[in-house]
């Protein structure tokens, strides 16, 4: 792992200002700037992962304030999914997840992850046809926003009734188990063009 942890900009880019952006409010958008992230100005190449790690919970408090942080952090990680997805790197990385299906898009989780840091690490373990734990070395203090970023991306290749579960967090690494089911024959090969993803409101419990 890298000694100093760094996000890309194209990462704070893709939850900040195409998910977030018009969304945020100036009491949210001032709270940012003093952590260390103005969004009205370029971002720059990277930024420090506790950094990241602050503006992550800013954003939670502001856009779901009364709602319990692991509950708004997995939404904030479904919404990255969707701002990635606006990207020129996103818009090429989902296209191929579909055309992947679900085992391989987990089994590219670090290249997937290192997309937009320096840092994430996995070990992935089949535990049968449809269900795996990846664990990751570092997922700092929100454990259920990478569980979030998993959830819509596993199901943008493909996946129907797709869980995302968390257990083993130390602070630092987390495993996370995916459960899907495969998609009809009728839709053809794995994660077929024609099954519909599941997408949940929130996070699972954790094992």
């Amino acid at each position: 792992m890298a000694d100093e942890l760094l996000v890309f900009e194209q990462t704070i880019e893709a939850l900040f200002v195409r998910a977030l952006g018009g969304r945020l409010t100036p009491e949210c958008r001032a709270r940012l700037r003093e952590a260390g992230l103005d969004v009205d100005q370029k971002i720059k190449p990277a930024y420090s992962f506790q950094s990241w790690m602050k503006f992550i919970r800013i954003a939670a408090e502001e856009l779901f304030p009364g709602e319990p942080l692991p509950r708004s952090t997995f939404k904030l990680g479904e919404l990255y999914v969707d701002g990635f997805r606006q990207t020129m790197l996103g818009r090429a990385v989902m296209g191929l997840l579909r055309v992947l299906g679900p085992r391989r898009t987990i089994s590219r989780a670090t290249q997937n992850f290192r997309a937009g840091n320096n840092y994430t690490e996995t070990r992935i373990t089949e535990l049968g046809p449809t269900q795996f734990d990846v664990w990751m070395n570092e997922v700092g203090d929100v454990p259920e926003f990478t569980a979030g970023i998993i959830q819509a991306g596993v199901a943008m290749s493909g996946a129907r009734e797709l869980r995302v579960e968390s257990h083993g967090y130390d602070g630092h690494a987390c495993t996370y188990r995916i459960t899907w089911k495969e998609a009809s024959t009728s839709a053809g090969a794995e994660g077929g063009v024609d099954s519909k993803p599941s997408r949940r409101s929130g996070p699972s419990k954790s094992l």
